[in-house]
C-alpha cells in the first residue's frame, strides 16, 4: 500500500479527498497546518504529499522547500491559486506537480499514480546503480567494494580485492551473460593494446575466484576464449 500525506486546512475538503483516496487503496494521513504536517513527517515516510499552497501557519511552497532538504518524496500542490507565476514558483521550490481547485479527482488520481510510479522507478534505478546483487555476492560500484552474502542476502565478509581484480570483476559484471574474451579483458582492465600475454588475465581471474569463495562460480570459463559472468 502507498501512503499519502494530505496537507489541507479545509477540513470538509480534506475529509472528501481522504475518503476518495482510501477507496482507491491508498493509506492517507491528514494534516491541517504546516506544524501538523511536519509532526507527521517525523513519524514515518510517505510515498507522496498533497500540499495546499495557503495554510494557516505559512505557505505550502516554503514547506516544500524545507522538505526538499531531507526528502525526494513526490509533492503535488493542490491550490485555488491558478496563475502561472504561482505555479512556476511552487515547482521551483521543489514541487513535482500542481493541481488547481476545484479538484477534478480523476485527474488528481492520474497525477498521483504517475508521480508515485516515477519515484519508484527512480528509487529502483538508484539502488541498481549503487548496489549489484547476485547469489552470494554484493558489489557496491561507487564505493568500489564487493561483499559475500548469505542466503538471506545479508553481508558476510568484505572481499579484499586488488584494483586489477576489482576491475576484472566489474568488467565481467557489466557484460553479464556475454562472453568476454581474454584479449578484451586485457585491453579494458589493463588499458593497453598489447594483449599478447593472456596468461596474465588467467592468473588474476583465478586469484579473483579464490577470493570470492563459493560465489566464484559466477565466473564461468569458456576454454581457450574467455569468461562469462552469469548466475
Amino acid at each position: 500500500m502507498e501512503y499519502i500525506l494530505l496537507v489541507e486546512d479545509d477540513k470538509q475538503l480534506s475529509f472528501i479527498t481522504k475518503r476518495m483516496l482510501e477507496s482507491k487503496g491508498y493509506g492517507v494521513t491528514t494534516a491541517f497546518s504546516i506544524r501538523q504536517a511536519k509532526a507527521e513527517l517525523e513519524k514515518r515516510e510517505f510515498d507522496l504529499i498533497l500540499l495546499d499552497m495557503m495554510l494557516p501557519d505559512g505557505e505550502g511552497s516554503r514547506m516544500c522547500e524545507e522538505i526538499r532538504e531531507f526528502s525526494v518524496c513526490p509533492i503535488i500542490f493542490v491550490s485555488c491559486l491558478s496563475d502561472q507565476e504561482t505555479k512556476i514558483a511552487a515547482l521551483k521550490m521543489g514541487g513535482d506537480d500542481y493541481v488547481t481547485k476545484p479538484v477534478n479527482y480523476e485527474e488528481l488520481l492520474a497525477r498521483i499514480e504517475v508521480n508515485i510510479r516515477r519515484a519508484k522507478q527512480y528509487s529502483e534505478k538508484k539502488v541498481q546503480e549503487e548496489e549489484m546483487n547476485f547469489p552470494g555476492l554484493c558489489v557496491k560500484k561507487k564505493m568500489r567494494e564487493a561483499w559475500t552474502t548469505n542466503e538471506k542476502g545479508e553481508v558476510v565478509e568484505l572481499l579484499e580485492l586488488s584494483p586489477l581484480e576489482y576491475g576484472l570483476l566489474i568488467c565481467l559484471i557489466e557484460n553479464k551473460e556475454e562472453l568476454v574474451l581474454y584479449q578484451d579483458l586485457f585491453r579494458q582492465v589493463w588499458q593497453t593494446e598489447d594483449a599478447s600475454d593472456v596468461r596474465t588475465v588467467m592468473v588474476h581471474v583465478s586469484n579473483l575466484r579464490k577470493k570470492m569463495g563459493e560465489c566464484g562460480k559466477l565466473i564461468h570459463t569458456v576454454r581457450s576464449a574467455g569468461y562469462i559472468f552469469k548466475e
